[in-house]
């Protein structure tokens, strides 16, 4: 009879420990509750941050080019690039962008004295490095380059994209290159160490 009597007293004892813990759980929960709220309330606004320094990078650049005399409107690229023809070059700082357009009157494919290949392959650093550091030195430095920056930052898409299927059927004297900037290319030993006023 003793047992049983003690066996009611043992099955208890964990079950307010349970009671406890299940207590102690819900007001850890409750209080982190608001320590959530901060948070949210802070992150939010910041993951507004980097988009907006972005925009605003590009801008101070395009008004740099702007009173240097190297900026054109996207009207002023089309009639040149049907007019005259030339290269449109698409410099890509990675596939979601920021994506900068540059005209010259050069055809860059035949005035390069290396390799021409893919965007990606270029952005891996396997290759292109020489054609790269080429096309940033004579084409899209800032202080040095002499193509010309296209404002396109609220042409469509579609525009832009039925421009570069024009330009890829070479039927006409316009042409389209892809490169990647020299700031994106991984560090390799030789490779290429571009200029801070560059960007």
């Amino acid at each position: 009879m003793d047992r049983d009597e003690t066996m009611p007293i043992q099955t208890a004892e964990p079950q307010q420990k349970k009671r406890r813990f299940n207590r102690l759980n819900f007001l850890i929960e409750l209080a982190l509750i608001p320590i959530a709220f901060v948070v949210a309330a802070i992150a939010i606004p910041l993951s507004f941050i980097p988009p907006w320094l972005l925009q605003h990078r590009e801008g101070s650049f395009r008004a740099l080019l702007k009173s240097r005399g190297r900026l054109i409107n996207w009207q002023e690229f089309l009639r040149s690039m049907h007019e005259t023809g030339g290269t449109c070059i698409e410099e890509k700082f990675s596939s979601k962008g920021p994506v900068r357009f540059w005209w010259t009157p050069e055809n860059v494919f035949s005035e390069s004295p290396y390799e021409i290949i893919d965007w990606f392959t270029m952005r891996k650093g396997r290759r292109g490095q020489s054609f790269v550091g080429w096309c940033r030195a004579r084409y899209t430095n800032a202080d040095t380059g002499i193509a010309v920056l296209v404002d396109a930052a609220f042409v469509p898409r579609r525009e832009i994209y039925a421009l570069w299927a024009e330009c890829r059927s070479q039927a006409g004297p316009a042409r389209w290159v892809e490169v990647a900037p020299p700031e994106i290319l991984p560090s390799t030993p030789g490779a290429l160490n571009p200029d801070a006023s560059a960007t």
